[in-house]
C-alpha cells in the first residue's frame, strides 16, 4: 500500500490517495498456438482458390485477414521437389512444435533440383530424431 497526499496537513486542499497493488499478477489467458504443416496450410490454401470459393489470392488473404504477399509465399512452396514434399508430409498436421515452418522452407523454393537435396537429407534426419 503506498500513500501519497499533501506534506502540510493545514492546507485547505489536502488529500489523500491510498493504492492497493494486488500481490500477485494474473495474466490473461493465452490461446494456445496451433503449429501448422506448411505443405498441409499450402495445399489447403491452393484447393480454396481451385475449387472457387476464392476468387483469387488476394480474396484469400482479405477472408483470412494476412496479407496478400505471405498467402503467395506459402502457396510458392508447391514449387519445391515433390520428394521433399513427400517428406513434409509424413510429419503429419498439425505439428506437435514449430519443427518445420514455411519461412525455413523459403529458401529452397528458388534453388535448383540439384540444391533442394540438402533440405531433404536435412527432413529425414529430422523426422528420424522426432520418431525416436
Amino acid at each position: 500500500m503506498i500513500k501519497s497526499g499533501s506534506p502540510d496537513c493545514s492546507i485547505d486542499r489536502t488529500f489523500i490517495s491510498t493504492f492497493y497493488f494486488p500481490h500477485k499478477v494474473t495474466k490473461a489467458n493465452q490461446i494456445a498456438r496451433i503449429s501448422r504443416n506448411p505443405i498441409y496450410l499450402t495445399r489447403e490454401y491452393k484447393q480454396m482458390i481451385d475449387s472457387r470459393q476464392v476468387k483469387n489470392q488476394s480474396e484469400l488473404s482479405r477472408k483470412l485477414g494476412i496479407s496478400r504477399v505471405r498467402i503467395c509465399q506459402i502457396i510458392s512452396l508447391l514449387k519445391l521437389d515433390s520428394l521433399i514434399i513427400k517428406e513434409l508430409e509424413k510429419f503429419g498436421d498439425p505439428l506437435k512444435s514449430k519443427i518445420i515452418t514455411e519461412r525455413i522452407l523459403r529458401p529452397y523454393v528458388n534453388k535448383s533440383y540439384q540444391e533442394q537435396p540438402d533440405l531433404l537429407n536435412f527432413l529425414k534426419k529430422l523426422l528420424k530424431y522426432n520418431k525416436g
